[in-house]
């Protein structure tokens, strides 16, 4: 079956490219993130069909209702666009395709209208109050908390690609031995070490972004401690921790710029849901058989 919107048929090869896009996007989604949208594992395919579907109508009522504009678009404007797009088409084109230029120029057209409208629909929009922000800011503190984060470096030796454990063990204990008769740390990560980039220094983390047994290590130490020799799936590794961030709540003043952001993005989307509710309230959307 093919979807018709307003006398438009609409390619079941746009939906199926939505749908796609959809599906691998659900199917990052941590747990955590499907269950506060609401999806299920098991249902991820049928959801995406039907999401996949809706959206195409919406996006195809608000370009149709964009396209009505009686205002003009600037050749010059057209043109410049085209040839941006020209360039980043021959940075990334694959061989044997072409660019229609006829085809992008009406692609531009459009978007310009389109944004337009948008601009339109969300210019009158009032910027949120400083009670507003405060209140966001009460109700979803968890979203402005910084996690626990540690400064830490590393000297490793790897084991694989020909290298045993027992080589990689032998040579990081050599190398935990000329640390302890005054060796500096930095010195032997840059010289010594498997990763030896910036002095083996690997910047601030939070917890889960290493594998669990360099966690467990470097979260335990204190500021400018040096580990014991560890092992990890990659190998063997010896660990200094720079510096330990605990976890800490932003405060209003330093997230209020952010916050007012968000409500603003929030109330733009929902002037723009409104007015795609009332195109659809009055369009005619129908399925027909494919034409062949």
């Amino acid at each position: 079956m093919e979807l018709v919107v307003n006398g438009e048929h609409i390619e079941r090869s746009e939906i199926q490219r939505e749908t796609e896009q959809l599906r691998a996007i659900f199917q990052q989604m941590p747990d955590e993130e499907r269950a506060q949208h609401g999806l299920k594992t098991t249902e991820i395919e049928k959801t995406a069909r039907e999401w996949s579907r809706e959206n195409v109508i919406e996006r195809t009522l608000l370009r149709q209702e964009a396209e009505k504009a009686a205002e003009t678009v600037a050749q010059d404007e057209i043109e410049k666009a085209l040839a941006a797009l020209k360039k980043q088409f021959e940075n990334t084109k694959k061989q044997g395709e072409d660019f229609d230029e006829g085809m992008m120029r009406k692609e531009i057209k459009t978007r310009i209208k389109l944004d337009r409208l948008i601009g339109k629909l969300t210019s009158q929009i009032p910027n949120p109050k400083n009670r507003e922000i405060a209140e966001y800011y009460q109700k979803h503190k968890n979203q402005f908390k910084t996690p626990e984060m540690v400064h830490a470096a590393h000297i490793v030796k790897n084991v694989g690609d020909g290298v045993t454990e027992e080589t990689a063990s032998q040579e990081i204990a050599s190398i935990q031995g000329r640390l302890r008769a005054g060796e500096t740390f930095e010195r032997l990560a840059d010289h010594d070490s498997d990763c030896p980039e910036n002095g083996g220094d690997l910047g601030r983390f939070p917890r889960g972004k290493m594998v669990e047994e360099f966690d467990r290590a470097v979260f335990s130490l204190k500021p400018g401690t040096v580990s014991e020799i560890f092992q990890t799936p990659f190998g063997f590794h010896i660990a200094k921790v720079k510096e330990h961030f605990p976890e800490c709540l932003k405060s209003l003043t330093e997230v209020r710029e952010e916050v007012s952001e968000q409500l603003r993005k929030d109330r733009e989307k929902k002037a723009i849901e409104r007015f795609i509710d009332g195109l659809r309230a009055k369009a005619e959307i129908t399925t027909e058989a494919s034409r062949t």
